[in-house]
């Protein structure tokens, strides 16, 4: 989703691309790049780069032909990329860091609709996007109730096999994101404790 938010309207406008995704997600991004190029893109339009931020990321946003980079990831490699531009040839960039997406939820709403849509707007990647819904703003009026049912929602949520049809959340990325607190478990625990 990420990708081609920050691909396409560069595309639409006549630029060609470089893509350095995180070193835990190439795959991703290989496999975008080859359908553009089964769709018709002209071959070095669209190009990806692999490797870490430290080398790659890094070489990239102080290469001088480079007019602009748009990052999204933390706050700490966002500092770093504003450095390279100024060390560099003053590059353009856009940058979208850390976040907490936050869900808000009034007391009109539908309970029944919103705690399902909320759980899986945590949950949706194994919770593993700067976009998932990592926070509820809860009016106090429904605050308990639906509390109660994010949590059984949560509930649901199969954790295993990757390869099953009935797993909902397979494993995490790497054990970095496992220690951040991102698996389904840890937040069961954190959303019981609310209040």
């Amino acid at each position: 989703m990420l990708l081609t938010w920050k691909v396409a309207p560069a595309l639409a406008v006549g630029c060609t691309v470089v893509v350095k995704p995180a070193e835990q997600t190439s795959l991703t991004a290989l496999l975008f790049s080859q359908l553009a190029l089964d769709a018709g893109l002209p071959s070095g339009v669209l190009n990806v780069v692999t490797g870490f931020g430290v080398t790659a990321g890094k070489a990239l946003a102080l290469h001088t032909d480079v007019d602009k980079i748009a990052f999204t990831g933390s706050t700490q490699t966002g500092r770093l990329i504003m450095q390279y531009s100024a060390q560099s040839n003053l590059k353009k960039v856009s940058l979208e860091l850390g976040g907490k997406s936050p869900n808000i939820v009034f007391a009109d709403c539908d309970i029944d609709k919103a705690a399902p849509e909320c759980a899986m707007a945590l949950f949706a990647n194994m919770g593993e996007n700067c976009c998932a819904g990592s926070r509820l703003y809860v009016q106090e009026e429904i605050y308990d109730q639906f509390v109660q049912r994010v949590v059984e929602e949560t509930r649901k949520i199969v954790v295993g096999d990757p390869f099953s049809a009935s797993t909902m959340n397979g494993p995490l990325i790497d054990q970095q994101q496992f220690n951040k607190g991102t698996h389904p478990n840890v937040y069961k625990i954190a959303i019981a404790d609310l209040g």
